[in-house]
């Protein structure tokens, strides 16, 4: 990359020891003791380990956004969105997409754009999350919802809905979906 660092260039570190801390059916928490590359011991390093992501940014045969908004317990807030969840056992993720978009709004797409995939947070977790655009949604079924689920569905105008989503990944969903619609559309 043309540039030096004091100390010298990063280096993957070593994994001495593993442990599981938290395993259950929404996550996998593990403590590693590392060493890095100058052979200090970091220790423990917190690592986890949920399913895959998607992020869907849906639009309406109009080109208004679907979007959803509901309670985030992490962050204590109720706030706006992509449609997501995460990938199940076996399933491809522009299935947990499809799926996701059906329960979540109850639409279909005529089409889904895969968007490509980023890390959750490469620091500490072991996920990533792809990216869809979803075009010409419509309504086909009621929401289908998880017991624990309560999601308000609005349809917003696509330009400027980036300042309202308050999760980096849900804006990253809408500015990769707007590069692709600025591409496709000239």
């Amino acid at each position: 990359m043309g540039t030096t660092t004091p100390g010298g260039a990063p280096e993957p570190w070593t994994v001495r020891r593993s442990q599981v801390v938290v395993a259950d059916r929404w996550i996998r928490l593990r403590a590693d003791e590392c060493v890095d590359g100058h052979g200090r011991t970091i220790t423990p390093y917190y690592v986890l380990e949920p399913a895959d992501w998607i992020s869907v940014l849906a639009l309406h045969d109009d080109d208004t956004a679907i979007v959803v908004e509901e309670y985030r317990h992490g962050a204590g807030i109720v706030g706006l969105g992509t449609i997501g969840g995460a990938v199940d056992a076996g399933e491809q993720p522009i299935e947990a997409a499809q799926r996701e978009l059906l329960e979540e709004t109850g639409c279909r797409a005529e089409e889904f754009v895969e968007l490509g995939a980023t890390w959750a947070n490469f620091g500490n977790h072991t996920n990533r999350v792809h990216h869809f655009l979803a075009r010409g949604c419509r309504r086909v079924a009621a929401q289908s919802l998880d017991d624990t689920e309560s999601i308000a569905v609005h349809r917003l105008p696509l330009q400027g809905l980036g300042e309202l989503l308050e999760q980096s990944y849900h804006q990253l969903t809408w500015h990769k979906a707007g590069t692709w619609l600025a591409r496709h559309r000239a």
